[in-house]
């Protein structure tokens, strides 16, 4: 295991959708290990964070997000079954 497998699988999970949206859908920690070592990279979640972590702070520093980072967050937050419509009663005394 050495950090270099956790950025090659950040690179990877950055063009490819399928994989990446495989790992998000991990039940947890020992499962996403499992699904990343079944692709081929043999991480510790420790390696994935730092990872993680120096790919934000390299992005922080340039100011810039490539074009396939902006489509993955275009569009905004989708809140599935919330109802904003808001009904008034009115309730009369007899």
């Amino acid at each position: 295991m050495t950090a270099n497998n956790a950025k090659a699988l950040l690179a990877k999970l950055q063009s490819d959708e399928k994989l990446a949206k495989e790992l998000k859908n991990a039940k947890s920690e020992a499962d996403f290990l499992e699904k990343a070592k079944k692709h081929g990279y043999e991480v510790s979640i420790a390696e994935f964070k730092k990872a993680t972590e120096e790919l934000k702070k390299s992005h922080a520093k340039s100011g810039e997000i490539s074009d396939a980072e902006l489509e993955k967050v275009a569009g905004g937050l989708s809140l599935v079954g919330i109802d904003y419509a808001f009904v008034g009663v009115q309730t009369s005394k007899k």
